[in-house]
């Protein structure tokens, strides 16, 4: 490993920022999808078990604190599971930082 790349990997900015951009990523995925499934985040919300504001949170850049929360919101969308897996990604990485 090179030490730029070791350095990098031990920087808590570039974790933190690591972990922002995940979060930014899933929530706009989020709520793109949510746009195409066409309900209001007033609609979808309880369906995955969240209140408006956890679900507008969730679209600003906060990723769900567990898989399982991650798993209702995609129910709640109808969106697959192999759309849930190509997404886990972004959620991990945030998890671990």
């Amino acid at each position: 490993m090179s030490d730029s790349m070791a350095l990098s990997i031990r920087d808590p900015h570039a974790n933190s920022l690591r972990r922002k951009v995940s979060g930014q990523v899933f929530g706009e995925l989020i709520r793109k999808a949510r746009v195409a499934d066409g309900r209001t985040i007033e609609e979808i919300a309880p369906l995955a078990g969240l209140t408006v504001p956890e679900w507008e949170e969730i679209e600003a850049g906060q990723v769900p604190d567990t898989w399982e929360h991650v798993c209702l919101i995609a129910n709640a969308l109808g969106l697959s599971r192999s759309w849930m897996a190509s997404v886990v990604h972004l959620c991990v990485e945030a998890w671990e930082n």
